[in-house]
């Protein structure tokens, strides 16, 4: 690989690490009601995964279970595996009322997309989807 090259895709990298690592923990408002809910718990995924990921999905039924599937496209220059889907059920009101981990499995190189399929228990008014978290894949050269 250029040294050029090596150079930016480190440095994205790194960026990326470092956010996830340092900066990249979200609060969310906290209730008025002072009672916890899912609004006032903390979110530990990745800020900004919008930018590198494109979503794509729909609520759907498996075997007679409700599921949320859809793809993942990479839209970043850097390949990333172990991606993390958070679904959030929203009631009519577009309040969080549960919120489901799913795995997208294996690689998904960049101008790729992978297929995910995540299980809820219950179906909602409608959902939320995100990338919670990925690994940036090494490179090799």
């Amino acid at each position: 690989m250029r040294p050029a090259l090596r150079t930016a895709v480190t440095g994205a990298a790194m960026a990326v690490l470092i956010q996830g690592c340092a900066g990249g923990m979200v609060q969310s408002a906290p209730s008025t009601s002072g009672a916890a809910s899912p609004a006032s718990v903390q979110s530990y995924g990745v800020y900004g995964t919008e930018s590198f990921f494109k979503l794509e999905w729909q609520p759907d039924e498996r075997r007679g279970k409700a599921v949320v599937s859809g793809y993942v496209t990479n839209q970043w220059g850097i390949g990333v595996n172990n991606v993390r889907m958070r679904v959030e059920a929203l009631d009519g009101a577009g309040g969080v009322t549960a919120t489901y981990i799913g795995y997208v499995f294996g690689d998904v190189t960049p101008g790729t997309r992978a297929y995910f399929e995540v299980p809820v228990p219950q179906k909602a008014a409608n959902y939320r989807v995100s990338v919670l978290s990925f690994d940036p894949q090494q490179c090799r050269g």
